[in-house]
């Protein structure tokens, strides 16, 4: 239940974004219709233009009603809703008359030599277009359809151009944009899901129907970083089903932005204490060298790969990318649940297929993928290996240890796998490491606690 309405009306209510491209169709196939019909030699398709008019303004009748019931859900700003529903009655109506009006229920003369037809048409496909703008304004934002625009628009203040990336402020140049890509096409002043808004610092703040999205310094009571922590399976899960998901860079400049800034919207990044990952990442993002010089950090040379060796490695349901134009460096994704129970021992084979290019791999998920601790050695082999994620795999504390010799690893996702908290130890080891996401496995947040009292790792997060 969503604002004390049935669950049935919210259910037939999500149909509305389906059902509404049906009247778009059928009206604007009459108006062709109805165009084409005025030369002579197309006069006969004229016949079917009552029966698209007809299933227009009944299918339009279906999503008016279906409209209504999706707005019960409370998510979208009121004024918007109601200029989008009632073009969208009137557009109902004015189908229902062109209809009358093609089939001589209503008799209208001519008007200035206009047949009444072709006006009506006309009239149905001009609110019909208005009703249409308003719906994706409701969906994308007030600004979506003129946004791109050369004219008529506000000027939106472009952030000045830092040339150095301590001078960038954390909110604008790094946050802003993230939320901007992945989160406001939700939760914007026109469409607020959960009742939340994160169009701006003040809408931020306010927070949504389940409390403040963000809570500064405090990552465990951010809404916002719950949600787009958890499984991608999860109901709570964001951003959706069908939209991209925060990369765990974007992710971690969120968590340094809450946690390490204290979600301050004006601070720069130079006044904060910042490890060389996250100017690394803020490097990356604006395109600037980092603190001590380097162009997208310093970057491992390696030798070319072969063609025939990538192709081989694709071939095995790999996916591959190569992160920094002709670097020769490259991510390597297995898709969760390419092995089954059933094959799981073709995951040793695949993982042969990379030890001819292993010091190429930085990135590398195995995800779901039945990957066991037997196998964590090759990996460790993989020496320019910088972000790992294995979560969802039985892997156990044996296997962690074997980790620890991969000397510039910074990111491990260990999600809902059988670790413990003797793994700390591991991490202790792991030099490079700077983040490591331990939620749903056998370390708790009072292990997690007692370690950070215990070690000197100030940049290290452990996410849980």
């Amino acid at each position: 239940m969503e604002n004390n309405v049935s669950d049935l009306v919210l259910f037939f209510g999500r149909f509305h974004p389906i059902i509404v491209h049906f009247p778009i169709g059928f009206l604007f196939f009459a108006f062709i219709l109805e165009v084409v019909s005025r030369r002579r030699r197309y006069s006969q398709v004229a016949a079917a233009i009552p029966l698209a008019l007809f299933a227009g303004a009944i299918s339009a009748l279906v999503a008016c009603i279906l409209g209504f019931m999706l707005s019960q859900t409370g998510d979208y700003e009121k004024s918007a809703l109601d200029t989008h529903f009632w073009f969208g009655i009137a557009t109902t109506v004015l189908a229902f008359i062109a209809w009358s009006v093609r089939t001589g229920i209503i008799k209208i003369q001519k008007l200035n030599g206009l047949k009444p037809n072709i006006s009506a048409l006309l009239l149905v496909i001009l609110v019909l277009g208005i009703t249409g703008h308003y719906g994706g304004n409701l969906t994308h934002g007030s600004d979506y359809l003129l946004k791109y625009a050369p004219f008529g628009n506000d000027e939106k203040i472009p952030l000045v151009a830092v040339t150095n990336v301590k001078e960038a402020g954390v909110y604008d140049y790094l946050v802003n944009p993230i939320l901007e890509n992945k989160c406001i096409s939700c939760h914007n002043k026109s469409k607020k899901k959960g009742g939340l808004s994160l169009q701006d610092s003040i809408a931020i703040i306010k927070g949504g129907e389940n409390g403040a999205a963000i809570a500064a310094g405090d990552i465990d009571k951010s809404e916002l970083m719950r949600r787009v922590m958890l499984d991608p399976h999860h109901e709570d899960f964001m951003p959706p089903e069908g939209k991209s998901p925060l990369t765990d860079e974007e992710k971690a400049i969120l968590n340094y932005w809450i946690e390490k800034g204290n979600a301050d919207f004006n601070i720069n990044l130079g006044e904060l204490e910042t490890s060389e990952y996250i100017v690394s990442l803020a490097s990356n993002l604006l395109g600037l060298k980092d603190g001590s010089g380097r162009v997208n950090g310093d970057l491992p040379i390696v030798s070319k790969v072969n063609k025939e060796v990538l192709e081989s490695i694709m071939e095995e349901g790999f996916r591959v990318r190569e992160l920094v134009f002709k670097s020769n460096l490259y991510e390597i994704v297995l898709p969760p649940q390419t092995i089954t129970e059933d094959n799981a021992n073709e995951i040793d084979r695949k993982l042969k297929k990379l030890l001819p290019i292993k010091e190429n791999i930085m990135w590398l998920s195995l995800k779901d993928n039945y990957l066991g601790d037997q196998y964590l050695k090759d990996i460790s082999t993989m020496v320019n290996l910088y972000k790992l994620d294995i979560d969802n795999n039985p892997i156990s504390d044996i296997g962690v240890a074997e980790l620890v010799n991969i000397p510039n690893l910074e990111g491990l996702n260990l999600y809902k796998t059988k670790v413990t908290k003797k793994s700390l130890s591991s991490f202790s080891r792991m030099i490079s490491l700077k983040r490591v996401y331990v939620s749903e496995t056998l370390i708790s947040k009072n292990d997690v606690a007692s370690y950070m009292e215990m070690e000197e790792r100030p940049n290290l997060v452990i996410g849980i």
